[in-house]
């Protein structure tokens, strides 16, 4: 038979291993300035708010004051805080009560702009030092305003204050902004070691590999995690990031497997496939798709790869009743023809025309089928004509291939027409060259009785 004139069964990899970056992407850390919570809006009362009367400002009466508060919390409730700011500072320079003062700077923190105010919050924020709601909207409020050395001193007084993680971790944030990484990643490393929470490692990991280029630091804490608590996709992806980088493709298995086992998402149950397949190593392949990840048309392949043509041909009996596509027949046919012992065998050989036969009957014109099925009647003189016929059809979908024009020299030579065998098998042996076996017979036979 010419080389390759069938498909070659050869795996080909959707997608290279090496290519994982494209799934994975690159994490970048981005310190986050507005991390004041938002309240539930539905819990708001105006009589929720102090009492409390400033003596030297004008009062004003409780029905204009209720009725700026539901506007305030109106505007809120849809994300326009641009207005609810404003509603906010009215309320606040009306009533000089301090809820509206800090609820307007609160606010503040999600639109751009920039409220008069700071200094009365800064005044506020040193009588009431104690206060962590206070020490946080003033943390926040200096970040935003990118008043980063102001907001280290804040830092340091929120964490004087309190031992919760969240404070720790908007507390790094303003080291984060001022470069000063290693203090960034003591107080993340603070919040991490209290909570495990992988969003706060990934922020620790970020900055020690992109900013800080402790890689080897970096996988070591990934890795930590990992093996402690689970291969979450967050984490496992990182790795897999850094690993891609460093091109260290036998770290993707233990990954790959456990992605698949967290989520079972098919994606992962591939790449692992893959990931096998690329250090050739088609027994674990085969394994895993026998036991763990059910995909039986790459099960095929494998069994294509690795010769095994009649559990081949068994499994593509399986998937023509799964899929109700008939190109499985055709597939069947050639599992059974390059299984057998001997390629002359009658029965075997009226099997596989039947097989094509369905395919063909059934609307399948993939040029591969076509070609096999052409050169298998032409070879094993079954039918030439039918199998040169059949061999130009497939050149209708690709004049130019190489594989297909083998298939047509022959079939010419066959028929005993040399000039045609002998002019197209040049063609191929020139664009070719003489390197593989089949090519070798073709034209061997060819130019000694056509030249």
């Amino acid at each position: 038979m010419p080389r390759n004139h069938r498909r070659s069964y050869k795996i080909t990899v959707a997608i290279s291993v090496l290519a994982t970056l494209a799934i994975v992407g690159c994490n970048r850390y981005v310190p986050n300035s507005t991390v004041i919570t938002k309240e539930n809006l539905a819990t708001y009362n105006p009589a929720n708010f102090s009492n409390k009367k400033n003596k030297t400002t004008k009062r004003t009466s409780l029905r204009n004051e209720d009725a700026l508060i539901v506007k305030a919390i109106w505007y809120e409730q849809q994300g326009d805080y641009k207005n609810s700011m404003a509603y906010y500072a009215k309320l606040y320079e009306l009533t000089q009560k301090d809820e509206y003062l800090l609820k307007e700077l609160s606010t503040s923190l999600y639109t751009k702009d920039v409220s008069k105010n700071l200094t009365k919050l800064e005044m506020y924020a040193e009588k009431h030092s104690k206060s962590l709601e206070v020490t946080r909207l003033l943390l926040s409020t200096y970040l935003k305003e990118k008043k980063f050395e102001k907001a280290k001193v804040i830092a340091q007084r929120l964490i004087s204050i309190s031992s919760s993680p969240a404070d720790y971790e908007l507390a790094s944030n303003a080291y984060v902004f001022t470069s000063d990484f290693a203090e960034s990643v003591r107080l993340l490393t603070y919040a991490y070691d209290k909570t495990f929470n992988e969003d706060i490692l990934l922020k620790i990991t970020t900055i020690t590999g992109n900013y800080m280029g402790d890689i080897e630091g970096t996988i070591q804490r990934l890795e930590n995690h990992r093996l402690s608590q689970g291969c979450s996709e967050k984490i496992c992806l990182s790795l897999l990031d850094i690993y891609t980088q460093q091109r260290r493709i036998d770290k993707f298995i233990p990954l790959y497997k456990g992605l698949y086992e967290v989520t079972h998402k098919h994606i992962y149950g591939e790449k692992l496939v893959e990931t096998y397949l690329y250090k050739r190593d088609y027994q674990k392949s085969i394994d895993f798709l026998q036991s763990d990840y059910k995909n039986n048309e790459l099960l095929y392949a494998l069994y294509i790869e690795m010769k095994e043509y009649a559990k081949a041909n068994a499994l593509s009996k399986v998937l023509l009743k799964e899929t109700k596509d008939s190109k499985w027949y055709a597939e069947s046919a050639m599992a059974l023809y390059e299984g057998a012992s001997n390629k002359k065998d009658k029965k075997m050989l009226e099997e596989v025309v039947a097989q094509f036969e369905k395919a063909l009957k059934n609307g399948v014109e993939n040029s591969v089928y076509l070609n096999y099925y052409g050169y298998t009647l032409i070879d094993n003189e079954l039918d030439v004509k039918k199998g040169f016929k059949i061999i130009e059809k497939a050149l209708s979908k690709e004049p130019e291939n190489t594989y297909y024009l083998d298939s047509l020299a022959w079939g010419h030579y066959k028929m005993g027409q040399c000039k045609e065998a002998y002019s197209i098998m040049k063609k191929v042996v020139d664009i070719e060259g003489l390197e593989e076996k089949e090519l070798i017979e073709h034209w061997s036979a060819i130019e000694s009785k056509c030249k």
